[in-house]
């Protein structure tokens, strides 16, 4: 006797469910098997240009935590290396110059120009370097780059550098293509065409911020590297400053630089400017203390004044709110008779918020 047409119809699709789900969880398997390091897989090897590589990883290009690795973007510098004259040099018949990291400046020369001097800051023989986002919502973004500029500083890209040089690249192109307004020119355009996926608060105070900066101090904010390698520091390890974050278990050349400027949490292994997620530097401490001594890195950064002065073993966060009224930080990194040795220095500042 035949078997009913609704029975035979039942059995088919459950053979073309079951079929779907194997076709799936085989595309599944191996795209995280594959894609996603876990976090017990934690190490480092060096490759052949001395460049801290992810354990396991059998090519440069595989190296990742989660999704991290990223295309090179044009025109920027990602990673830089400091000047070895500038390093603090240890022993008895050391030089005194030092390393002076300051935090989110963003246009409050005066309190910049304060904590310089509570430092003793000595042109001839010390070394600045501005930890990002030393422009934008301050009164004062043309003074701070030109001080920086004039005192032979080093710049880092914040996402507020970023925001800036991106909107004159976008002027310069409508200028090119549309024949409207370039960036040094007169304009009376109340709205930009930025896509706000590139920007948090994309609008016209970028590109008025861009005409008041001018070309001069814009080209010096393009060469600010994303990344900048101070070197190695005795108990410090390597030391490295950027903006916002770097991702665990990513050699330097391969982080993403949009994170990089960006980034405060870690979530499933991917970082995110978010603040749902694990604080990125629980994360990266909880690496570095995993790996051999001589592979540690040790990050200053800035861009989280909400959570201020965070200073780990191998992490010290010194954004502490200078724009809305905190402290302008800096760590001061000096020479000792057998190793490095640094300093927490603060002033107190005005709110400089546009009112």
């Amino acid at each position: 006797m035949p078997k009913p047409r609704a029975s035979v119809s039942r059995r088919r699709m459950l053979g073309y469910f079951a079929f779907a789900v194997a076709v799936c969880w085989g595309a599944y398997s191996y795209f995280f098997q594959t894609r996603i390091i876990p976090i017990s897989n934690w190490g480092l090897s060096t490759n052949n240009e001395g460049v801290s590589v992810q354990k396991g990883s059998e090519e440069e290009g595989k190296d990742a935590y989660g999704l991290n690795a990223q295309p090179s973007l044009a025109g920027m510098t990602r990673l830089m290396d400091l000047s070895p004259k500038y390093i603090p040099e240890t022993g008895k018949h050391r030089h005194g110059g030092r390393l002076i990291v300051v935090g989110d400046v963003h246009g409050m020369k005066e309190s910049l120009v304060a904590l310089l001097d509570k430092v003793k800051f000595n042109e001839k023989r010390d070394h600045l370097i501005l930890a990002g986002d030393m422009i934008s919502k301050g009164p004062d973004s043309k003074g701070v780059v030109d001080l920086a500029m004039k005192l032979g500083a080093t710049g880092i890209r914040g996402n507020h550098e970023d925001r800036i040089i991106l909107a004159h690249a976008d002027m310069e192109a409508e200028h090119r293509d549309t024949g409207l307004p370039g960036p040094t020119e007169p304009m009376d355009k109340q709205q930009d065409t930025l896509e706000e996926e590139s920007f948090n608060h994309g609008d016209y105070k970028d590109r008025r911020l861009v005409k008041q900066l001018g070309e001069k101090r814009i080209k010096w904010l393009k060469k600010c590297p994303v990344i900048l390698r101070v070197g190695d520091l005795g108990d410090m390890g390597e030391v490295v400053v950027v903006h916002a974050g770097l991702t665990p278990g990513v050699s330097l050349h391969k982080q993403d630089p949009v994170q990089v400027m960006n980034m405060r949490t870690i979530k499933h292994g991917v970082p995110s400017d978010k603040r749902e997620g694990t604080v990125w530097t629980k994360e990266w401490n909880k690496y570095q203390k995993s790996v051999p001594k001589k592979h540690r890195q040790t990050v200053i950064y800035g861009h989280d004044s909400k959570r201020g002065l965070q200073m780990k073993k191998y992490s010290m966060g010194i954004d502490t709110g200078c724009l809305k009224g905190g402290k302008l930080t800096a760590v001061v990194i000096e020479g000792g008779h057998s190793d490095h040795k640094y300093t927490l220095h603060h002033v107190k500042c005005k709110d400089g918020r546009d009112r």
